[in-house]
């Protein structure tokens, strides 16, 4: 028995939504990773990919199983597919309803929590992903084509199912990633794959994992936007922008991180400047910079150094200047990643499952303590001939467990004054851009400076853009001149919340509120969404980037696959009601 795949586009009539209390009509919405795609192209309504699935016994028999085969473009026949697999099967001598599954966002935290879901169960589930790009699992960080644009850690920290850490590798050797990318591996031979091969790999994995799974349980992509939500019978109905009503047992935020914006001193109208990329991620936005151009990058973090990267391949002759408030770049890896030998003592990181580290396990619950106590550790380690990262990670790691127990003054207090420092040591630079930013800096083809910029002015009398900036260490104030500025001031936390329409429609049901930190959503401890009376909701979680303010540092594959890891039971416990 093979399994059947279908593609399908409809074009009919959407239907117009009214907005009521909490109800939103919009033509656009930021979700996460959605809002890019859908400012780039119009959303064909009830453009969708559906597949359904056979058993799992014969999806096994041979290779003609596991490779899908198109169906027939009868939209009678592919109705009934979808009906037959999103159905009911005998389970126990009964009939066994699907658990309808609902997951706003597409990108990585998606894919992960639907794979897991699916090997996890063991009663019939139909997910359907709510996404607008092309293919699942690629998000903003992961729809990259540029070939510097690489993972910021090696092969082996990407696990997405912690039963099975070896299945990216056995993916990249069977896809011939190794031999296709000669720049892949580091001076210590550990693999950093270009972001654009993780990201086929996500989309392959997921096709794979659908035609495995269990029989009456699918997995569907609605190539669309969340826009309006309801709760009429005791299940979520989402509501699409092209007019599609899904309904729910378990609706799960899945938005990741909102796409980069422009920030004071910008204004909102440079945004539509040519010479101003807003969005560094956009795919070809240095297309039409030239090569003898002046280039300012606001922002020296990994998307910074992504640029620069792009820049130098491209032969950049003209000015390229790198300013940030306080001057700091992503740290290097360990000696040993990069080519040393690993040091005697030096333990690998336990990402799933790790310990509180020792040195805090004594200290009060306050931001000062903790630095200090990292602080004596990193002494400690380097006495003892041990890399400074160790004991980084032995903190990064356990951040689940200890952020939740601080107070808001805390963490507010960390957010304020120590998380710029946090994050250029948590976010490395890969070993292959760094070496070559490097080189081009030795040579003065590109130059990092402290710097804040106080206002930006796009008509500039030779029709540049004129900024005012003030060197951070001197105060010295100066005036420069650019052809054009490239934003890479990171990601904009609280933005995911303020301009997307969905979110606010459940908020505005009182079904979610924003976390007291001001970051990302308030959530319980298995990632329920907290209601507007503080009261968790098993039906409706949010994973990944949106749970940020509650458990610290849910970022990166490690990170959101361990934490859905270590949600599921009580996922599963609650879809089994």
């Amino acid at each position: 028995m093979q399994t059947s795949c279908a593609v399908s586009s409809r074009h009919g009539r959407g239907i117009r939504l009214h907005p009521g209390p909490g109800e939103h009509a919009v033509r656009r919405a930021d979700l996460g990773s959605q809002q890019s795609h859908a400012q780039r192209r119009p959303v064909r309504k009830g453009d969708r990919a559906r597949c359904t699935t056979p058993s799992r016994a014969a999806s096994n028999r041979g290779s003609s199983a596991r490779h899908s085969s198109c169906m027939s473009n009868d939209p009678a026949e592919r109705q009934a597919s979808g009906r037959a697999a999103a159905g009911s099967h005998p389970d126990r001598g009964g009939s066994v309803q699907s658990r309808r599954v609902v997951i706003v966002g597409g990108g990585f935290s998606a894919a992960c929590f639907a794979l897991q879901l699916l090997r996890a169960a063991t009663f019939p589930v139909a997910i359907s992903l709510i996404e607008p790009r092309e293919h699942l699992g690629r998000g903003l960080a992961y729809s990259a084509a540029d070939a510097d644009h690489r993972l910021n850690a090696p092969l082996e920290g990407h696990v997405i199912d912690p039963d099975r850490p070896g299945e990216l590798r056995e993916w990249v050797e069977g896809a011939g990633v190794l031999h296709s990318d000669e720049k892949c591996r580091s001076g210590g031979g550990h693999v950093f794959l270009r972001r654009r091969d993780f990201g086929a790999f996500l989309t392959d994995l997921l096709r794979r994992e659908a035609s495995h799974a269990r029989p009456g349980s699918s997995m569907e992509h609605v190539r669309d936007l969340a826009v309006a939500v309801s709760r009429p019978d005791g299940a979520y109905r989402v509501v699409t922008s092209g007019g599609r009503r899904l309904e729910a047992d378990l609706l799960v935020l899945a938005t990741g991180n909102p796409e980069p914006s422009l920030r004071p001193p910008f204004l909102p109208e440079h945004a539509g400047h040519p010479g101003i990329i807003a969005n560094p991620l956009e795919p070809g936005c240095l297309e039409a910079i030239p090569a003898d151009a002046r280039v300012l990058v606001v922002g020296s973090g990994l998307t910074a150094l992504d640029i620069v990267s792009t820049l130098l391949r491209r032969e950049h002759r003209a000015e390229l200047l790198v300013v940030s408030r306080r001057g700091l770049r992503p740290r290097p890896h360990a000696p040993h990643i990069l080519g040393a030998a690993a040091p005697k003592g030096h333990r690998p990181p336990v990402v799933f499952d790790p310990p509180v580290p020792a040195f805090l396990r004594d200290e009060p619950l306050r931001i000062r303590a903790w630095s200090k106590a990292l602080r004596r550790e990193m002494r400690r380690c380097s006495a003892a001939g041990l890399p400074w990262q160790d004991s980084f990670d032995a903190l990064r790691d356990a951040v689940f467990k200890i952020w939740p127990q601080l107070p808001v003054e805390e963490k507010n207090r960390f957010l304020r004054r120590l998380r710029v420092y946090y994050d250029a040591h948590r976010f490395r630079c890969p070993p292959m851009n760094d070496a070559g930013v490097r080189r081009a800096e030795s040579s003065g083809r590109v130059r990092f400076a402290a710097a804040t910029l106080l206002a930006v002015h796009p008509s500039a009398p030779d029709g540049g853009i004129r900024v005012e900036m003030k060197d951070t260490r001197s105060g010295e104030p100066a005036v420069r001149h650019f052809d054009w500025v490239v934003n890479c001031t990171g990601l904009d936390p609280g933005a995911g919340w303020r301009f997307n329409p969905f979110l606010n429609a459940l908020a505005d049901h009182g079904w979610l509120r924003l976390d007291p930190t001001g970051i990302g959503l308030h959530v319980g401890s298995h990632c329920e969404a907290l209601d507007a009376a503080g009261n968790p909701q098993p039906t409706l979680r949010a994973i990944g980037p949106p749970t940020a303010g509650v458990f610290g540092d849910p970022l990166g594959v490690p990170f959101i696959s361990g934490q859905i890891r270590r949600i599921l039971p009580d996922v599963l416990r609650t879809l089994d009601c």
